[in-house]
């Protein structure tokens, strides 16, 4: 099966399931999914997938906003390191 497929499945069982508990261990184990460790920054902080997302929404609203730099003028910027 492909992956919309399994999503789809999944959605329809969970719209039958009547067990609380049930739903809740399911919620906390797309919670974990979040915040597992998936990388770390060089001073050795952890990174989550959560963080990944939220830096590339803060990113895609910088590019929205035209608050980036070219590549042109980041060369420039080098040349006096």
């Amino acid at each position: 099966m492909d992956i919309q497929t399994e999503k789809l499945f999944l959605i329809e069982q969970l719209a039958k399931l009547d067990d609380v508990d049930i739903l809740n261990q399911i919620k906390q184990i797309l919670q974990n999914v979040k915040s597992a460790k998936i990388g770390s920054e060089p001073n050795g902080q952890t990174i989550t997938q959560a963080d990944l997302i939220q830096r590339a929404e803060i990113s895609n609203r910088a590019i929205l906003d035209g608050d980036i730099t070219s590549v042109e003028d980041l060369e420039k910027e080098s040349k006096n390191w």
